[in-house]
């Protein structure tokens, strides 16, 4: 169901691809978990409400993507463990960081509690903004259905 939604271009991850409703009750359709397994989704249809904001914090915290260009963020370009002082009950005693590639600040790529987190991701959507590592641009899955996209784009051009 839904109505299909026209991304900004045709490799866009963020934008969803079909919403449904209007104003508060509007949901997008997130166009990572939607793919089949193979092309790293995971075969689910999963509906996010637009107006507070879920879709951005899913596509954001869940997968990487930045919704401002559509891309995913840079990944640390170097990683560390660090002991922590006086852990709670059920807490970790030593966290991963990995480095910032735009701010080389280490950041804390896991949470404190034993169980997966997305909290680099949160300082990348903060401090990255439309910066990438240089020469990163291999973050589509190289299939049929890519080159397809490819030729659409390239022949839309000419």
């Amino acid at each position: 169901g839904g109505n299909y939604n026209p991304p900004r271009s045709m490799l866009d991850l963020y934008t969803p691809r079909f919403v449904k409703g209007k104003g508060v009750e509007k949901v997008g359709l997130c166009p990572i978990c939607v793919e089949p397994i193979e092309r790293g989704g995971e075969n689910k249809k999963i509906w996010l409400a637009m107006k507070f904001s879920a879709f951005n914090y899913h596509m954001q915290y869940a997968h990487g993507i930045s919704a401002s260009t559509g891309k995913p963020f840079s990944p640390p370009v170097a990683f560390q463990i660090t002991s922590r002082p006086n852990p709670g009950k059920n807490e970790k005693s030593e966290i991963q960081q990995g480095k910032c590639h735009k701010c080389t600040k280490w950041v804390a790529i896991e949470g404190i509690k034993d169980m997966e987190s997305k909290v680099s991701w949160k300082h990348a959507a903060a401090c990255h903004q439309d910066s990438w590592l240089e020469g990163e641009t291999d973050y589509f899955e190289q299939d049929t259905i890519y080159s397809t996209f490819l030729a659409l784009e390239r022949s839309s051009c000419v």
